[in-house]
């Protein structure tokens, strides 16, 4: 991968926090893979899911990473404006081109 781009990308990984702990997107192991095009100015990021737990603290954790998401989506249109942002669950990483 381009060294530039990786820099960007470890950057928007340390700066997308969790609101509530306040831990960043890289700390936390949100992100299993990211996957680069720059042929076709795309990325795929790839998240972690969050296991299995009781159907509470499985809706306010979908809550809160969906926020996560969409920040970290908004982050990586601002670093990458030409490339097309995607997310998916890491068990998509296999699956997909």
């Amino acid at each position: 991968m381009n060294p530039e781009i990786q820099k960007k990308i470890d950057a928007i990984l340390d700066r997308v926090k969790d609101p509530q702990s306040g831990m960043s997107a890289a700390h936390m192991g949100l992100v299993a893979k990211i996957r680069v095009s720059e042929k076709m100015n795309q990325m795929t990021i790839f998240f972690n899911t969050l296991g299995k737990s009781n159907a509470c603290c499985s809706a306010l954790n979908m809550a809160v990473l969906s926020d996560i998401e969409t920040e970290m989506a908004e982050e990586f249109s601002k670093e990458f404006p030409n490339f097309i942002i995607q997310s998916a669950t890491a068990d998509a990483a296999d699956t997909l081109p």
